[in-house]
């Protein structure tokens, strides 16, 4: 079974063999169809702390896309008004050297979206072309099949864990400090500590260290 992180790096190198991109970015999907559990092939993470304030205007939020059959989107597929689209792009894309996306959904067997791949270019690289959208929508259900394998797999490791602790969970595995589950999770400090707590409690360990030691190589 391959670890989590393992298949992010088999994601990257698939997408980044077929299309050239500046910017990507794999994510996660909660039962609410929020992205979350943001993950960069270059380890930039600037935009996170961002990113929750330009949220409600995301023209690829899955909000918009969980009834539609398709699951890969260029710029001009997009929802949202144009007022939204313009004040996503304007505030939140342009400042951080972006202009054009190109979104994948990762689905269930069942349909349901269950994380994404978001690839971004600066003005200089262009607009997506129909045949890299075409690439990478015949990805699309290798990298989903990859991607709900390695949930299915992580699951049994610790039973009882609400969804966030899961991710805290998983984030504290894989050696990453409060600050940066914070940062990356979009929580505050004291949140990511009390969820910490509970699962140090969850999991019968007296500190992350003891349970890094009992869980780390379960994955």
């Amino acid at each position: 079974m391959f670890s989590s992180s393992q298949i992010r790096q088999q994601i990257f190198s698939a997408v980044r063999a077929v299309v050239p991109t500046g910017r990507l970015c794999v994510y996660r999907v909660d039962d609410n169809l929020d992205p979350c559990d943001f993950r960069f092939d270059d380890g930039d993470t600037r935009w996170i702390p961002v990113y929750p304030r330009f949220r409600h205007l995301d023209p690829f939020h899955p909000r918009y896309f969980w009834q539609r059959r398709e699951s890969v989107f260029g710029m001009d597929q997009g929802c949202g008004t144009a007022a939204q689209n313009e004040a996503y792009l304007k505030g939140f894309l342009h400042p951080m050297g972006m202009s054009c996306k190109l979104e994948a959904f990762l689905r269930d067997p069942a349909g349901r979206i269950v994380g994404g791949i978001r690839l971004s270019r600066p003005p200089a690289m262009g607009e997506f072309l129909p045949g890299e959208r075409a690439a990478l929508r015949a990805l699309q259900p290798l990298m989903s099949s990859a991607w709900c394998a390695g949930a299915a797999g992580r699951e049994p490791a610790l039973p009882g864990l609400t969804p966030r602790e899961a991710e805290v969970f998983g984030m504290v595995l894989a050696g990453q400090s409060n600050k940066r589950i914070a940062l990356e999770l979009g929580m505050a400090l004291p949140t990511v500590k009390t969820h910490v707590r509970s699962v140090l409690r969850k999991a019968d360990q007296p500190n992350r260290v003891a349970l890094i030691a009992r869980y780390g190589r379960r994955e």
